[in-house]
Order: structure tokens, then C-alpha cells, then sequence
């Protein structure tokens, strides 16, 4: 893990998470130019880095590649570069890359495919900055996480709702006031989505759950034990599975994380960050998903300066893919192991899957138990040699992401 920790000013965060920067063997990259990217995929988050890659000051952009024959084209004219022709296009993120150069690879493809494209990237020696989550499945999480291993090639995973400020200030709040005891989160948005997501199997989940457990992580510093989750599916919801879910995570340091997310509910949306309130030893802060952290204390004074302090830090700063790619660039430029790095993301991952078989068993759900059973069943799927006898040397998981923080 990075040292990432940002005081809030004129907090006492001497109890703050700060590590050392761990340094890895691969080669910096230069920081005297930007960072050479292709993008694999050419779909709605793909246009979305693509643009966010042509205005960012640490890269630019070189190719983008999709197997749809016209689709990197497309992309290329709507990333706002000045001039289209210089941008090399493809079917395949990796073959491009060795082609034209690059120093890394954005993978913002369809979950299916992160697997595959990011195993042959890894092997080619290229870095990869995956779009959540890591992958599909969690047997091929850890068989990502092995070949991460093996190849020594950096793989970071994007969660873009760390880079926050708000979620920096109410992680150093933690740190100073902490430890946690109840932590929630409340997300509730009323969508009809079109495509894969009507038919998918918990889509509220799979694809908003990750950012709310994530960030919780991050915040409290503390890891997923077991969960206790239901969904429900109400008459009027589009979706063939369901896209309502309540689930209350046990976590390392013994607090209690909730999560209550819906896009069947209609009036008083929330942000998508979702609408959070943290109760610590110390203090407690309240955040409605866009404007400042609300702090107290036992202390009036000073929860008021707490609370002055947090509401003055204004300025803008790069946020969510933005910041996402700033961090991968730095860490490969400076020979660190990047925020979010696969060992690091992986129990966020973790997470939703527990949540999901708790929904599907009826049942709590040990995170250990998932994961060596994800272990097994990884094992048996892989086709890498050495990457199935890394595997199985491994003492279990948890040990293998502890070792690596």
C-alpha cells in the first residue's frame, strides 16, 4: 500500500495508516515526458478515459483497441485531441501497445474480458490500470493476483471513489478518532438500465456495491471478516434479479460495516457516493455524498475547528479516473507499489462475492472460506502452469494479501 494518507490540517492524525512507500523491481518510467497509454475497449468507459487521458498533464494518449471494426475510431474523435491521425488503432490492447510503444495499458473492458486482456499484458511486460472490478469472478481474481505475481508487472485496479477529499478527511478523521464501532452507508437511486444489467444476477451488487465497500476499507482501515446480506425484488423493478440489497459486514477490528443500496426506490435520491454516517470512539462524521464532512466530538471547540478546517479545503483537485491514473503514473514513475494495487483490491472484490452468496444461500458468509473455495476452483481453471503451482503453494489467501501490505 501507498502512503496515502492526507491530513485533515490541524488534526492530530498520529494515528494514521502511514507506510513507507514499498519500492517495487520493475523499471520507472521516465518523468520527464507523459506516460504512452492505450486504451482496450471502445465502449462508454473507454470514451470515458480516452477524454480523461488526452486532458490529463501525465499521459497521453497513442492507441485504443476494441475487436468491433470502426470502434477505436470513434473513440478517438470524441477524446477532444487535437489531432486524431497520430493515435494508432487496433484489435488488440496488447499487440498495440508492443507496436506503438506504450508504457502501459488502461483495461475498461466488459468484466469478461479483464482475464484475458490482462494476463497477456502482464506477460508482455506492460502495466495495467483494470476498470472495476478486477475481474468476473473471484477464481479469476486470484488468478490475476498470480500472475500479477509471477510476472512482477504492476496491476492496479481503479476505485475511483478513493480519491475523493472527502474520503481522504474522513479517513484521517478515523485515524485520529478511531477506532470504529458502526459504520453505514446508504445508497438509493431510482434506475431503469438498459443492456446486461436488466437480466444480470445482482446488478445493484456487482456493479454499484464495490465503490460503497471500497471505500469503506478505506476509510475505517480495516478488512471484511463475514457478512450477513439480503436482497429483495420488488414487483415494479425492470430487473430479473435483485437490484435491493441490505448487507452487514463484520470487519477485522471488530466494528460493523452496513450497506443499504436500491434503484427501486423513487424520491430523495442520494449521490452516487451514497450517503454515509461513521460512529468512532472518539467521534462520529456524517457525509452526504458531495459536499464536506460533518465531524463531531465530545469537544465543542474543537469540533468547531475540525469542522472550520474541513469546510476551508476548497481548492480543486483531480478526482475519481482522473486521480486513478495520476496515482498509476506517479508509482510507476517513482518505482512504488501503486493504491489499489490487485493485492491490496482484492478484498473489496471479496466483498460483493460474500455479500452475493449470502443473498443466494440465505446464510452468513465467512470472507475465508470464500476465498479458499475461490482458491480451489482457481486452481482447477488455470491453464498457466506455473501460475496453478504458485497457487497452490500459497498458505491461504489472506496470508498472501497480508503479506503484500
Amino acid at each position: 500500500m501507498s502512503s496515502d494518507v492526507l491530513s485533515v490540517p490541524g488534526t492530530d492524525t498520529s494515528a494514521a495508516p502511514v507506510l513507507d512507500p514499498e519500492l517495487t523491481g520493475f523499471p520507472r518510467l521516465p518523468a520527464d515526458r507523459p506516460a504512452r497509454v492505450v486504451v482496450v475497449g471502445a465502449g462508454g468507459m473507454g470514451s470515458w478515459w480516452a477524454r480523461e487521458i488526452v486532458a490529463s498533464p501525465v499521459a497521453e494518449l497513442v492507441g485504443v483497441a476494441d475487436l468491433v471494426e470502426g470502434a477505436p475510431q470513434r473513440v478517438i474523435e470524441q477524446s477532444g485531441i487535437a489531432d486524431p491521425s497520430a493515435v494508432s488503432t487496433g484489435a488488440d490492447g496488447t499487440d498495440l501497445a508492443l507496436e506503438v510503444g506504450a508504457d502501459l495499458i488502461v483495461n475498461p473492458t466488459v468484466p469478461v474480458a479483464h482475464h484475458p486482456v490482462t494476463v497477456k499484458a502482464l506477460h508482455a511486460g506492460i502495466p495495467v490500470l483494470g476498470e472495476k472490478p478486477v475481474t468476473e469472478t473471484l477464481p479469476e481474481a486470484l488468478s490475476l493476483l498470480a500472475h500479477a505475481e509471477l510476472t512482477g508487472v504492476p496491476f492496479m485496479v481503479s476505485q475511483s471513489r478513493r480519491f475523493f477529499r472527502q474520503v481522504r478527511q474522513l479517513r484521517s478523521f478515523v485515524a485520529a478518532h478511531g477506532p470504529t464501532v458502526l459504520t453505514s452507508a446508504f445508497f438509493s437511486l431510482f434506475t431503469e438500465m438498459e443492456g446486461y444489467r436488466r437480466t444480470q444476477l445482482h446488478p445493484l451488487l456487482r456493479d454499484m456495491g464495490i465503490h460503497a465497500f471500497d471505500t469503506a476499507r478505506y476509510i475505517m482501515d480495516a478488512d471484511p471478516v463475514a457478512v450477513t446480506a439480503r436482497g429483495a425484488q420488488p414487483e415494479w423493478s425492470v430487473y430479473s434479479h435483485d437490484a435491493t440489497v441490505t448487507a452487514t459486514f463484520e470487519m477485522s477490528d471488530g466494528s460493523l460495516f452496513v450497506y443499504n443500496g436500491t434503484w427501486n426506490a423513487r424520491g430523495l435520491p442520494t449521490y452516487w457516493n451514497s450517503e454515509w454516517r461513521i460512529g468512532a470512539q472518539l467521534g462520529s462524521a456524517t457525509w452526504d455524498g458531495k459536499g464536506a464532512p460533518v465531524l463531531g466530538t465530545d469537544d465543542e471547540e474543537a469540533t468547531a475547528r475540525l469542522q472550520a478546517e474541513v469546510d476551508s479545503e476548497t481548492g480543486e483537485e483531480p478526482d475519481q479516473i482522473a486521480a486513478s491514473l495520476i496515482e498509476f503514473v506517479s508509482a510507476l514513475q517513482e518505482g512504488r507499489t501503486p493504491m489499489c494495487e490487485v493485492h491490496e483490491n482484492l478484498l473489496s472484490f471479496a466483498m460483493v462475492e460474500a455479500a452475493v452468496a449470502s443473498v443466494d444461500r440465505g446464510e452468513r458468509v465467512e470472507i475465508d472460506d470464500l476465498l479458499e473455495l475461490a482458491r480451489t476452483d482457481a486452481i482447477a481453471a488455470e491453464t498457466h502452469p506455473e501460475a496453478r503451482d504458485l497457487m497452490q503453494s500459497w498458505g491461504s489467501v489472506r496470508e498472501v494479501l497480508a503479506a503484500a501490505r
